[in-house]
């Protein structure tokens, strides 16, 4: 026998065991605490789940505003450079430049638009290259046609002198 089994054998089973319940009660939480640990514990853990739940979403929502300003600002480059370059139908140009823009390497509406404007002149007003009195005089007239017309249909509110406004904006009467 060695020393331990010779230490048990003079306190006998009855002293084992009590030392075993005492270590126990020491070590021992009541009931009711220990219920109210695991219950703070398992909440804490679903609230750590929630918040990172609302942490991916918010990451999420916050990716979209920035696409979203992303694209606006592009609209809006988009917009004024077509209306530099008297764009006629601008939403058609605003497509196609969009696409443009979408599949070059470094986005550069400036160039997407002078491109557009070279492949499909149509979408734009015709600048006027002659300099002189004598295309002055010329376009003078139809200009103030339009305006007389575009005084006449909004002093009216008629459909019918809007119509003549419109025919005569589209003719450069």
């Amino acid at each position: 026998m060695d020393e331990h089994e010779d230490g048990m054998a003079a306190r006998g089973p009855d002293a084992e065991e009590r030392e075993m319940q005492e270590g126990k009660r020491e070590r021992q939480v009541p009931v009711g605490e220990a219920i109210r640990q695991r219950k703070r514990a398992q909440d804490a853990e679903a609230r750590l789940a929630e918040m990172g739940e609302r942490l991916g979403e918010m990451e999420r929502d916050l990716s979209a505003a920035r696409e979203a300003l992303d694209a606006a600002e592009r609209a809006r480059q988009i917009d004024a450079a077509l209306a530099d370059a008297d764009a006629v139908d601008l939403e058609t140009a605003r497509l196609l430049t969009e696409m443009a823009v979408s599949q070059m390497d470094e986005p550069d509406v400036r160039l997407a638009v002078e491109e557009l404007r070279r492949r499909k002149g149509f979408l734009f007003r015709r600048r006027r290259t002659g300099t002189g009195a004598a295309t002055g005089a010329i376009a003078s007239p139809g200009r103030g046609r339009v305006m007389e017309a575009a005084r006449a249909a909004a002093g009216s509110g008629d459909r019918a002198a809007l119509l003549a406004y419109l025919r005569a904006r589209r003719n450069g009467d």
